[in-house]
This record gives C-alpha cells, structure tokens and sequence, in this order.
C-alpha cells in the first residue's frame, strides 16, 4: 500500500480520475450484460430441475408399483396358507368318518347299533363337528344327539358331488359344510356317514388387524373373521370389497392371486382369493397394503438425494459466482477507500513516503513528504539530489545507513532539513519485488518530529533546573522509578554515603545502591518495613533522618536529614535517667532473692517427689511380697470350699471358707490396684492396645458386675451397640469400666438404677456410667481421682475402699490419651464419663473434657472413688465360667 501510495501524486490522480470516467459508462453498459447472465442462469437451474426431477418420478413409481406387487404376492402365499389349513381340516373330518364307515364293514347287523352308537360318540368330541349321524338303509338314523331334520336329503346332495361336501345354510342365519361319506355294512348294503361342519370353525383365524372370509363357488360367504356386523352367511362378498365376482373367479381360477385395488369401507386394502383343492369353495384374504416400508423409505431417500445433491451443488456454484462477483466489486471499492485513508492519514500525521532504488539510484518522494521539505510537489530525484534535501551532518549519517539497509535490514534516524527547521525521522525496511532480491527497494516513511525535539530540549532545561535547586538542598535526596531503580540524587546524597564520582548511575536497582551504600552506616534503627519513616547511624557518628515517599507514577523519593545535634540532646537525657536506672537494680536485686526463694522451693518440690517415687517403689515391693502367700490362701480356700477331697464336716467352717476366699481376694484386688498404681507413678505400665470391639468389652464387664446388681435388685442397662473398633489395651478397658460400674452398683441404693452409654464423640468413643445412687458434695469432686483419697462421711465408713479405683481409672484413661469427668448431685446420684480416642494415632483434641462433650446428657448417679473392687485376671475367669 505504501508502494502504491508512493506513485499517487497529484498528476496522476487527475489521470486515474479521468480514466475512472472514461471506464464509467462501460460499466454501466456491462451492468445488463451481468443481469441477464445470470437470468439465463436461473432459467437453465429450473428448466434442468424439471427435466431431471420429472425422470426420477418415473423411477419412483416404477419402484412402488414393484414394491406393491411384491405385496400382493405375499398377500397371495398368505391366502394360499389358509387354504391349505381349511384343507386339512376338511380331510382331517373326511378321514375320520371314512375309518368309522370301515369298522361298520366287518360288524355284524345285530351289533351294529352298537358299534355305530360308540363311534359317534368319539367322533362327535371332535370341534370341527357340529352334528353327526349315521343313515342305514332301513330308514334309521342313529346321532350322537338329536337329529336333525332333511339329513337324508342334505346327505344325498352331498354324495351326489365329487367331493362329498356341500354347504348349508340354516334359517338362524348358520352356515355349515356338510361331509358325507358311504359306509358299506356286512350284509352288502351301504349307509351313510354325514356331519355338520362350522362354516366358522373350518376357517382359520389370521389375526386382529386383517380379515379373512370362506366363500362358497358362487362367492357367498360362509364364514368370516373378526365377524363383521351385517354380514350374514350367503351375503355376496365381491361387491362389498369393490370387487367383481368374475374378477375373483379369474384370479382364483389361476391357483390363487392378489389385487390392490380393493377397499374395505373406505380404506384401500389388498385382497387375496386362493381355491380350496377338491372343492368349489375359495378362502378370501384382506389385509391393509403391507409394502416393505424399509425399502420404500430408502428408495424415497435414495431419489431425494439424487435430486436433491445435483440441485444443490448448482445453487452453490451459482451462490459462489454471484459472491466472487460481488466481492470483486467490494475490493475495488475498499481498495479506492483505502487509498484515499492512507493519504489522508499519511498528510494529518504530517509524515510522507519515499521510495529509493537503489539499482537505479532514484528516489521517489510524495507530495507530503515534498511539502514537508518545501518543495512544490512529489517528485522523482537520483539519490545524490535526495541527500541535499538534508543538512550536510546528516548526508553521511543517511547515506551509510541506506548502503547497509540490504544487511541490517532496517533504516531508523533523525535528520535536520536543509531549507528549513523541520527535523524528521526516517524509518524504513528492504521491499523485495516478486522475491527477487536483486530488485529490492527501500521504502519508508518520514515523520516531521520537530515538535518532539522541541519538546526534549524543554524537559532537558528543566531537568538541569530541577538539578541545580538539589544541588542546593541540605538535606540528601534520591528519586526512584516505579520499578525501584535510580533516577536521579543530589551531591549531598553521595557526601553522606561516601559515594566516590562515577559511582552511582542511573538506572542501578534500590538493592545495589543500598548494598553500595552499607559500609558507611554503622547501623538502622526502626523497622524498614512497612515504615516511611527511620533512622540510620552513619559510621561517621552522624545521624539521619530517613523518609521515603511514594510518588503519584508508583516511583519512590527518599529524603534524609542531619540530625546528630538531636541525638546529642538525648544524650544529655540519658544522664538524668541514670539515678532511676540505679532504682531500678535494686528492685532486680529483690527479684534475684525471691528467685532464689523460688528455687529452694522447687528443690523441695523434687526432694517430695522422689520420696513419693521411693513409696510408690517400695508398695510395688511389698505387693509383689504379698500376693504369694495371698494366692496360696485363695487357692487353698477355694479348694475347701468346694469340698474337691471330701466334706469339711461343720457347716460353719463352709461360712469361714467363703470369709476367708472374700477375704483374700479383696487383699489380693487391692494389691494389684496398688501395684498398678505404683507402675504409673513409676511410669513403668505398658499398654499392650490392639483393635477391640468396645460394645463385646462393655458387654463382658456387664457380665462380671450383674450378679452383684441383681443381689441388691438394681436395673442395670448397657447402650453401647453401633460403636466402632477402637484401638485400646482390653485388660485395662475392662479394670476401668469394672470399677466404675462396680462403684455404681455398690453406691446405689436398693431398686435404682445403672446405666451404661457408648457413643461417637468427635474423633474419640465416648463413655458414660450414670446411677441414682446417693451422690457426691460438689466440695468433694476436687478430691477424686487422688490415690488413697476418700471422702469422709457416714455412709462411706460403711464401705469397704482403698481410694484407688478412680484414681486407677483416671491414670489408664490418660494413658490411652483419653480424658475424665464426673458430674454428681447430693441425694441424686453421679454420672462419670470418658472419652477414648479410637486411634492412639489420631489423639484427642486436649481442651475439651469428656462432662462438656456434645451429646453427653448428665443423669443422675453416684460414683465412690473407694472403688477396690477390680477383680484379677484368674478371678475373672473363674466368674465368668460360674455365669
């Protein structure tokens, strides 16, 4: 486009106009030229349309008329196939009467009767048969019921035709065939057999939706199906199916045919005839037109593409002439537009187009381009006339960079004309004609700039202004760009930071400048970050005030000012601060003494735990002493009790035993308790866990416990189905929940009740034991949970306790990283939950306690932390093995 714009000037768009009105009326005389061919066109697609359109409806009703006859043959072998049926019931009845007239042959006249009466009784069982007799030659007539009237003379004409069947029909308006078929007797004379055929069981039926009809030789009908409302037996069927009886005899007089032209009611229907062998009767057949709906779709859908595709295919190559014609005349006309723009927009930018060949040394200039320059108009000079139009610094300058143009491939400087103040920027590239590169041209624009230069020469004077008023500040300054480099900065900015000459240019990130900048500060106080606002000790012992501040472009402006003389003044300050600093020792020194105080403490605090360690330690001794001895006498006891080598003798020594076995497992619980007890302080217990069905736990806890409750008729519940596997150690389980249920039991007076809950409490199981025992003071729920601590009170010295079952319970709890609560009303009961986490790998959140957890519903209860109850591994076999 440049190109072309290059050779427009002003001449030759008076010749290109003049030539445009000279091709004008040749156009418009073209324009009927274009109308009619396109007439003729649109004359030929219809006429070609019809030709070919009329061809294939030839082809169409060529193949309906074959699918049509292909329905009527079928329509033919239908009638054929009932014809046949009707046959074959016809010779299955003839067959039937003739066996029964052979067995008459051989009977003797006395037995005749007889034998006549029980073959007409097997023969009249048949359906095809309506009514059968046998005719001797005497007058009798002997029927399977009661005979009918005129069957001599019906026999007669039937035995007068070839067959041996003629048809009847009844006054009722029934049609029947009738059979008769000669019986020879033994004495030589000759009977007859004769039956009554339903005209309407004889005839198959063919199916709901088509109609099929038996006809005798006169085309009355017999019998039709579906029966059809007002045709009657001996009705003419011919002209009810818009037929003619002669039509039909000819069609059946073939073996059978098929016609289409036939209407039942008023639809269009195809009729079939087919004759029955032997006789004068014919079965009629009609059906709705079944042609092959498949083929004849296909056939349609074949033909409409054939039609349709050609059709097309013309209307597009019609449709793509007609828009290559119109968008031929488009492109004229945006090309004329575009031509015009480019000038407009090449004379408003105040910019113009040259043109150097440098084969032949000529340059073509616009008339922008001339009048930019100061000449008249656009002009074509040689290369040597084009340099002069610049000022000679720049003739050299130009003409290297058009020499190497063909290598670098890009021409881009500013030069100064030589007849005027205008300043211009020539940018331009290599054009390759054809992709030859031996006729490369240079072509390219030049932009008047003379505004911009001026414009540079005033920004570069306020810049040397804005300099000089820095230059004159006393306080550092430095201006950074919105990506944080280096603009500009004042002779004090580069004195403070000891900055030699050449040091700092513009354009070094804030980082390196900084980093420059750090061997001359001692050290920054304040934060940096997030701040606008710090102060900076040089090493010199001066200070600054630092202050940065964004500008409106996101750029950054940092100013610093001296001040070392206020510093010294809080220097001064310091020194009158010195006396309170000395208050201030003494007050640290009183704290050192009351550490001191605090430390002794804790030593002491340490000293009572290893006394408590070496009591712990001594109790695991001696029960570890004690229960040898204690096993003996259990054992032993047991024995006796149960009289294993013979009775004892007295009753009263079976009393004694059973205090002495109470005795010494209480003893021998209670130790295991303070051996446990002391493992735990000791830090020696080992939980064996394992994945554990809590809710079978529970259940043999319940087990162990029932006997004790029903001994004091307590209802005792467990509610602890649909919990999953939780990973615990099952001893330890079962001595926790035995020693809370047994506190329960025991604290609960005659006729209450025990409840045990099992729930999903966040990533724990979460268990309850609630009575409505006596209660605990809300003053005595801080002393649970401690060894050997029991609460003082008159009902307590009434039970047996060594204080160590809540605080065991409490301990293996914690052990499994579980947690425990009671929640206890006086007179009213208690209510002890813990919650155990179901994985020792995904611990309990360690804020919330098991009384608070959501979902736990306080009931009232009572729980004793004397509970001593536990029963050892051996005992609690022996128990559950008693159960």
């Amino acid at each position: 486009m440049i190109q072309d714009a290059t050779r427009t000037d002003s001449s030759r768009s008076d010749s290109a106009a003049s030539r445009t009105q000279a091709r004008a009326p040749g156009a418009r005389a073209r324009k009927p030229g274009r109308n009619g061919g396109a007439g003729w066109i649109i004359i030929a697609m219809v006429l070609f349309s019809l030709a070919y359109g009329g061809i294939l409806l030839v082809k169409i009703q060529q193949e309906r008329e074959a699918l049509v006859s292909e329905a009527e043959r079928s329509q033919a072998n239908a009638a054929g196939y009932l014809a046949e049926r009707v046959t074959g019931r016809l010779a299955e009845a003839r067959y039937a009467l003739s066996f029964a007239s052979t067995d008459l042959r051989n009977t003797a006249m006395r037995d005749i009767e007889t034998v006549a009466r029980a073959r007409l009784a097997t023969l009249a069982e048949s359906e095809l048969i309506a009514e059968l007799a046998l005719l001797l030659p005497d007058g009798r007539v002997l029927a399977s019921g009661e005979a009918g009237t005129g069957l001599r003379e019906i026999a007669g004409t039937a035995l007068d035709t070839p067959s041996g069947f003629t048809t009847e029909i009844t006054a009722a308006g029934e049609a029947f065939l009738v059979l008769a078929v000669p019986a020879q007797l033994s004495d030589g004379t000759v009977g007859a057999y004769v039956a009554r055929l339903p005209a309407l069981t004889i005839l198959p039926d063919w199916g709901e939706e088509r109609v099929v009809a038996l006809a005798d030789g006169a085309g009355g009908m017999l019998a039709i199906r579906p029966r059809i409302t007002g045709a009657r037996p001996g009705t003419p069927l011919a002209e009810r199916f818009g037929l003619t009886h002669a039509y039909i005899n000819q069609l059946a007089a073939g073996g059978g045919g098929a016609s289409s032209q036939a209407h039942f009611g008023e639809e269009q229907v195809t009729f079939a005839v087919a004759p029955i062998s032997g006789t004068d009767l014919h079965v009629y057949a009609l059906g709705a037109m079944r042609i092959n709906q498949n083929a004849w779709y296909r056939t349609l859908f074949f033909y409409g593409l054939m039609f349709i595709a050609p059709i097309f295919v013309a209307l597009g190559l019609s449709a793509l002439v007609f828009m290559q014609m119109g968008r031929l005349r488009s492109t004229r006309q945006q090309l004329a537009d575009n031509e015009q723009r480019f000038r407009f927009a090449i004379e408003g930018a105040r910019c113009g187009v040259w043109d150097w060949n440098p084969e032949a040394d000529t340059v073509f200039v616009t008339d922008s381009l001339a009048r930019i320059l100061g000449l008249g108009e656009a002009m074509q000079c040689s290369g040597t006339e084009f340099l002069k139009l610049f000022s000679r610094p720049d003739r050299d300058k130009l003409r290297a960079a058009m020499r190497g143009a063909p290598t670098g491939g890009e021409v881009d400087l500013e030069v100064l004309a030589a007849s005027a103040p205008v300043w211009l920027q020539m940018r331009g590239g290599i054009l390759n004609e054809a992709g030859d590169a031996t006729k490369a041209r240079i072509v390219g624009v030049a932009i008047d700039v003379t505004d911009r230069k001026g414009a540079q020469a005033r920004v570069v004077a306020a810049e040397t202004r804005l300099r000089a008023a820095l230059e004159s500040m006393t306080e550092s300054f430095v201006l950074w760009d919105s990506r944080q480099r280096l603009v500009l900065w004042n002779r004090k900015f580069r004195d403070l930071f000891n900055f030699s000459d050449g040091r700092l240019k513009p354009g070094m990130s804030y980082g390196a400048v900084e980093q420059a900048a750090a061997l001359a500060i001692k050290a920054v106080h304040g934060d940096t970050e997030g701040t606008e606002t710090y102060e900076i000790e040089l090493a010199d012992g001066r200070w600054l005030h630092y202050s940065e501040r964004a500008t409106a472009d996101g750029g950054l402006v940092s100013v610093g000012a001296d001040i070392t003389d206020l510093k010294h003044h809080e220097a001064a300050l310091t020194e009158n601060e010195a006396q309170l600093r000395k208050t201030v020792d003494d007050v640290k020194r009183s704290q050192a003494r009351i550490a001191d105080l605090a430390t002794k403490y804790e030593e002491e605090k340490i000293r009572a735990e290893e006394a408590n360690r070496s009591k712990s330690e001594f109790l695991a001794n001696m029960s570890h002493e004690l229960r040898t001895p204690l096993n003996a006498i259990n054992g032993f006891s047991e024995i006796m009790l149960r009289e294993m080598f013979g009775p004892i003798g007295d009753q009263r020594y079976v009393g004694y035993m059973k205090d002495i076995l109470g005795s010494g497992q209480h003893l021998l619980a209670l130790i295991n308790d303070i051996l446990d007890m002391s493992k735990i302080e000791a830090g020696k217990m080992q939980l064996q866990t394992e994945p554990t069905d809590a809710a079978d736990l529970v259940e043999q806890c319940v087990r162990i416990v029932r006997g004790r409750a029903e001994e004091k008729q307590l209802r005792l519940h467990a509610d602890v189905s649909d919990l999953p596997e939780i990973e615990v150690d099952p001893r330890a389980f079962k001595q926790v929940m035995i020693n809370l249920v047994s506190n329960a039991v025991k604290f609960t007076p005659e006729g209450g009740r025990v409840t045990i809950r099992g729930f999903m409490s966040g990533l724990g199981v979460a268990f309850q034991v609630s009575d409505t025992g006596i209660g605990i003071a809300a003053d005595d729920l801080p002393r649970l949970g401690r060894p050997f601590e029991q609460i003082e009170s008159q009902h307590s010295k009434s039970h047996q306790g060594s204080g160590l079952g809540l605080a065991l319970s409490k301990s293996l709890i914690e052990l499994h990283g579980g947690s425990l609560s009671i929640d206890s009303r006086l007179g009213e009961g208690t209510t002890v939950s813990f919650v155990l986490p179901i994985s020792q790998n995904q611990p309990l959140d360690s804020a919330p306690a098991a009384a608070s957890l959501p979902g736990i519903e306080a009931i009232p209860g009572h729980f004793d932390e004397d509970e001593d109850e536990f029963v050892s591994e051996p005992v609690q076999s022996r128990l559950i093995a008693n159960e």
